[in-house]
């Protein structure tokens, strides 16, 4: 019997979330042959590779055009009016598609609360639907989290909608129970599944060195930015943290990967001052490039956090400047276990970014290794958590 999954991700601007709920669709698509999925979607998906059984629902973005600035107030207008569509089209999707589990990512009631009418719609029509909450660990400032839920009636819906929540982390990292108060009634719903990471690229480093020319034994240093929106301060820090650093390391050798979103203007800045040593790329598979570098800086997100860790990099994280402050979390979190060194935005610099990547090159690999294992014993998050879909999609 034909089961659908339908996954909603909240990216526009980011890669993380998407690439998450792919990394997911494959491995229930993998496991249920009578599955399919659909995503649904703001981001454009631009340069992903949908899995067989597996299509998408893309939900518009406001578009600006022209010279003409709105006033603050009919730029919330317009943005309001595309969540209205945007929860039309949810709506009408999951109403039509009537799939049997639907895996929300990141924010329970959607982005605003744009899915809270479709999902409760279908609850109402379809009482045999299932939902799961797919919560990845540290969201926000905790109290800013549980502001923004009660206001929008998260908490009714762990409640009385969610048949389950997915913690794509570890309690002994973040206690989300704890966090984001969720109430004693809804915590046998949470379910920790361990950390989300995608497919480990099947590479030898010392291969992937000689593809990329770069010399057997120097000292490599891979610094990402992500999606790269806003990511231009970390890699200029970098550039100039590893000019210090070839003073003293004369063999050092980088490749700084600006991610698809950062500003073309700024991706010619930093192109103009690479060197044979020092690699600027628009992009690249990044885990693979981990697997083979010998330290990573990197921001706080999820996504390039989680991998340097499964390949248990010693890592420089320079979390994201904004009002949210969940990168900045996650990096103090983990440099208070040792797995890191974390890095202000407001006390960046290229002399303490050479200081911090210093240190990250001369770990002892071995150990951190091993410290790594010990803090995170597995990052199989997705298969932990296909397991715990399948008691809704069938076949366990």
């Amino acid at each position: 019997m034909k089961r659908t999954l339908l996954l909603y991700a909240q990216d526009n601007q980011g890669l993380g979330h998407v690439t998450r709920t792919l990394t997911l669709a494959r491995h229930v698509l993998a496991r249920h042959p009578d599955c399919i999925a659909y995503i649904a979607t703001k981001s454009p998906l631009a340069g992903f590779a949908l899995p067989e059984r597996c299509d998408y629902i893309k939900l518009p973005t406001l578009l600006t055009a022209g010279t003409v600035r709105p006033t603050a107030a009919e730029e919330e207008a317009a943005k309001q009016h595309f969540r209205t569509i945007r929860g039309a089209i949810l709506r009408d999707a999951v109403l039509g598609l009537v799939p049997d589990l639907v895996l929300v990512d990141h924010e329970p009631l959607g982005s605003k609360g744009e899915f809270r009418d479709g999902l409760w719609a279908l609850k109402a029509k379809h009482p045999d639907s299932r939902f799961v909450f797919g919560l990845r660990d540290i969201m926000d400032d905790a109290a800013r989290i549980r502001a923004a839920w009660e206001e929008l009636g998260v908490y009714d819906a762990l409640e009385n909608l969610y048949d389950g929540i997915a913690v794509y982390g570890s309690p002994d990292l973040y206690d989300v129970a704890q966090a984001y108060a969720i109430p004693a009634s809804v915590q046998p719903k949470l379910h920790y599944c361990g950390y989300v990471v995608r497919a480990r690229p099947a590479v030898d480093p010392a291969v992937l060195r000689r593809r990329l020319g770069l010399p057997p034994n120097a000292p490599f240093v891979l610094a990402t930015v992500g999606s790269g929106s806003d990511g231009y301060p970390v890699l200029a820090a970098a550039r100039e943290a590893l000019e210090r650093l070839r003073a003293t390391i004369p063999e050092l050798c980088a490749i700084l990967v600006t991610g698809p979103f950062m500003p073309a203007a700024q991706q010619a800045m930093l192109q103009a001052r690479a060197t044979a040593t020092c690699r600027v790329v628009a992009g690249a598979d990044t885990f693979e490039l981990m697997a083979a570098a010998d330290a990573v800086v990197s921001m706080g997100g999820y996504n390039s956090v989680c991998e340097a860790l499964a390949v248990a990099r010693p890592l420089v994280i320079v979390p994201r400047a904004t009002h949210k402050v969940e990168q900045q979390i996650r990096a103090e979190t983990l440099a208070a276990r040792g797995l890191a060194r974390c890095i202000h935005p407001k006390d960046l610099t290229g002399a303490g970014l050479a200081e911090a990547v210093e240190w990250a090159l001369r770990c002892d690999r071995q150990a951190h290794a091993q410290l790594v294992r010990r803090i995170i014993p597995s990052f199989d998050g997705a298969t932990r958590l296909t397991a715990y879909l399948s008691r809704w999609l069938g076949g366990d």
